[in-house]
């Protein structure tokens, strides 16, 4: 009597789970020869998991949208056949989809369901397999026994003597413990994950995990130069593979960008971040976010506020286009599911289902509230000055292109420049951080002595640009008269003792409909005037020297 062929494969699919992430182009072709076998059969059981493979595979290569479309395939075949292993690694399936797409609730209750059902089968293999799937999950959110959990997984692969499954759990162990804070611990665990790794073929994938988990054991340990020797060698490995697995490339890149900030590397910490950017393309845009988040983080710290702020933005967009597609695909796969348990649905089970999927969207939109809130914390911050906190150029560049002057700034306004007299000196006599400290005050004075509908900008220097809308040229002469006034009787002392400081203004007004430009290059001109004129003087170009009052 011959034997279905799917009996014969049956057992080479479950060898291709076991090496799905070291050669998933090995599990793919194996899945795929099932796949065909169950369909010709009417296997669905066997149909069940060479879907569920595929569905693994798609993951572990940053394809979303085809794994959840697998994912619907494979639940739909396994609910035809009655068998528990099929249910198994369906459900691991979902338990990592449901983790990728942000469903972090459903994705812990299905990782524990999976290690239940793989429990009850009793297979070894298959309670390993459950296990190393599901960690992926719990051990994200760190639960209180989670050290127990995995030494229990450890135990299970001595029992198997699976080296390659010992040499992933030793990595998970590794990063348990630099959690924790016990880098020597974790450099133990690390040490014997590559040990376990070199007992078998291939190892690839296994080598470049630990290499990631080493860079980041280094970086907390302040190991900038080893972290990066470890990040450099599992993005090397993990290219080497054809498909390399984004969420670990994701990782390693991480942890290079942050160790070369911390040598002092920044165009190559920005540089290796952006090549990631370009080989992830248009795929995993969370992990892209990620990556964006670190080079904001480095931009930040070198003070190019203005790079960091267009990262963060780009961060926060992909953010948002992954929320958006995920929901929408979620939402079709949702649909195609409803419909087709329909005709053995009742109706109150159906109602259960679509209140599921209202929920879903008040969660997007929360999100997505959040994140733009957040995107508008960015900006203020980008288009402030680092150091005294009023606006940047960035700030007044913007606010004149999204509305038209005579609209933002009225037909008649003015615009002043102000430069604080002899500032030099001080940073000469009394260094940079007393010079800071006296552009801190400055800038606070121009707050007390400006309305709230004026827009201070300091635009370079000891240099301020005082922007009045709707003032003509005498409140603007008598605005820029309190101000030199207030800066001439600050009690600069509390810089510097015997410290006295002096402003010179030049200040132009718009009398009818003008390009800001044009008005502002008029109080530049004023300004050298009122400099020429001996400063610690208001110059204007309506009555020339406004006022001089000097010591």
């Amino acid at each position: 009597m011959t034997l279905p062929e799917s009996d014969y494969l049956a057992p080479e699919l479950t060898r291709a789970r076991g090496l799905y992430m070291e050669d998933p182009d090995y599990a793919l072709t194996t899945a795929g020869s099932c796949q065909i076998a169950a369909e010709t059969e009417g296997d669905h059981a066997l149909l069940a998991r060479a879907l569920a493979l595929q569905g693994q595979v798609a993951l572990h290569r940053g394809d979303i949208r085809g794994a959840l479309t697998l994912l619907m395939e494979s639940e739909r075949a396994s609910s035809l056949a009655s068998d528990l292993l099929a249910q198994v690694e369906v459900a691991t399936l979902r338990a990592v989809a449901d983790f990728f797409t942000g469903a972090y609730s459903d994705a812990l209750s299905t990782a524990e369901r999976c290690i239940k059902l793989a429990d009850a089968v009793g297979d070894l293999e298959l309670r390993i397999y459950a296990r190393r799937t599901a960690f992926l999950v719990i051990g994200t959110f760190a639960p209180k026994d989670l050290g127990t959990r995995l030494q229990d997984l450890l135990s299970l692969t001595i029992q198997a003597d699976n080296a390659w499954e010992r040499a992933i759990t030793h990595n998970d162990l590794a990063c348990y413990l630099e959690e924790l804070g016990d880098a020597q611990a974790a450099r133990d665990q690390i040490e014997l994950s590559f040990e376990y790794a070199r007992r078998t073929r291939p190892n690839r994938f296994a080598h470049a995990v630990a290499h990631s988990t080493f860079a980041d054991i280094e970086l907390r340990s302040g190991n900038a130069q080893a972290a990066l020797t470890h990040a450099e060698r599992s993005i090397e490995l993990l290219s080497e593979t054809g498909h390399p697995n984004p969420y670990v490339v994701g990782a390693s890149v991480r942890a290079e960008v942050q160790a070369r900030m911390e040598l002092g590397q920044l165009e190559e910490a920005v540089t290796a971040g952006e090549q990631a950017l370009r080989w992830l393309g248009d795929r995993l845009p969370r992990t892209r976010g990620v990556i964006l988040a670190v080079l904001a983080s480095a931009l930040r710290q070198a003070g190019e506020m203005e790079a960091a702020f267009d990262a963060l933005e780009r961060s926060a967009e992909l953010e948002r286009a992954a929320s958006a597609e995920v929901s929408e695909l979620l939402v079709s796969l949702e649909r195609a599911r409803l419909a087709e348990s329909l005709a053995r649905s009742e109706s109150e089970e159906l109602a259960e289902k679509n209140r599921q999927l209202a929920a879903a969207h008040a969660q997007l939109e929360t999100r997505t509230r959040q994140l733009e809130v957040l995107q508008e914390q960015l900006r203020d911050q980008a288009e402030r000055d680092w150091l005294t906190g009023v606006h940047n150029r960035r700030f007044l560049a913007r606010e004149l292109t999204t509305r038209p002057v005579a609209e933002r700034l009225g037909r008649v306004f003015s615009v002043a420049i102000m430069d604080l007299d002899h500032f030099k000196a001080i940073n000469d006599r009394h260094g940079h951080a007393v010079g800071d400290q006296v552009l801190i005050r400055a800038a606070n004075v121009l707050r007390t002595v400006m309305r709230s509908s004026d827009i201070v900008v300091r635009s370079g220097g000891e240099e301020f640009l005082l922007v009045m809308p709707f003032t003509d040229a005498r409140a603007a002469q008598a605005c820029c008269e309190r101000v030199r006034l207030a800066v001439k009787s600050e009690q600069w002392e509390g810089a510097v003792p015997g410290l006295t400081l002096t402003a010179s203004i030049g200040v132009a007004t718009a009398e009818e409909p003008a390009e800001f430009e044009t008005i502002a290059k008029l109080a530049d001109g004023y300004l050298y005037a009122a400099k020429e004129a001996g400063r610690d003087t208001v110059f204007s170009g309506a009555d020339r020297r406004v006022s001089v009052e000097r010591a």
